[in-house]
C-alpha cells in the first residue's frame, strides 16, 4: 500500500510540473490527484467499500482545493487581489487610491497607486512599487473594466 501511495504522488507530481505540456492549469492537476488520492486511501483503508471510497475522494477534491489555492498564492496574486481591491473602492470613494499589500509566504510587499484614467474611461493606470529585499522598484499597469463589471488586470 505505502508503495502504490509514493508512486501516485511521484506521478502526479511529474503531471503538476508539467501542466502547461498537458494544456491544463495546475489547480486542475491538484485537484485532480488529490481527489485520486483520497479515493485511493479510502478504497485501501477500506478494503474496497465504494462508500468509503466515494469519502475518501471527495475528502480529497476539498483538500485539493484548498492546496491549490495555497500554491497559487505568489506575489503576483497578492498584487492582483490589492489592486482589484482599490479600484472597486476608487469607483465610490473618488479619495481612496492606493492600497498595500504582502505576501506572508515571501514576505515581499508592495504599494498600489492608481495614477488615473488611460486609454478610455473604463481603464485606469496603476503604479506598483514593489518592495524585494529593502529595494524599491516601480512599473506601470493598466487594469479595464470588463464588459461582465469585473476589474480584469491587462498584461
Amino acid at each position: 500500500m505505502i508503495k502504490n501511495f509514493i508512486k501516485i504522488i511521484i506521478i502526479s507530481s511529474l503531471l503538476t510540473s508539467c501542466s502547461s505540456i498537458l494544456n491544463t492549469d495546475r489547480n486542475t492537476v491538484v485537484k485532480t490527484t488529490s481527489s485520486a488520492v483520497g479515493g485511493y486511501l479510502g478504497y485501501e483503508l477500506s478494503d474496497g467499500d465504494i462508500f468509503s471510497t466515494t469519502v475518501g475522494s471527495a475528502f480529497g477534491i476539498i483538500l485539493g482545493s484548498y492546496l491549490s489555492e495555497f500554491l497559487g498564492q505568489d506575489d503576483y496574486y497578492f498584487y492582483k487581489r490589492e489592486t482589484i481591491k482599490v479600484l472597486e473602492i476608487n469607483d465610490s470613494n473618488n479619495f481612496v487610491r492606493s492600497g498595500y499589500w504582502k505576501n506572508p509566504k515571501s514576505g515581499n510587499e508592495g504599494v498600489v497607486l492608481i495614477k488615473g484614467h488611460y486609454g478610455g474611461p473604463e481603464c485606469r493606470l496603476i503604479e506598483h512599487t514593489f518592495i524585494l529585499n529593502d529595494e524599491s522598484k516601480r512599473t506601470l499597469d493598466t487594469a479595464c473594466r470588463e464588459k461582465s463589471g469585473q476589474w480584469a488586470m491587462v498584461k
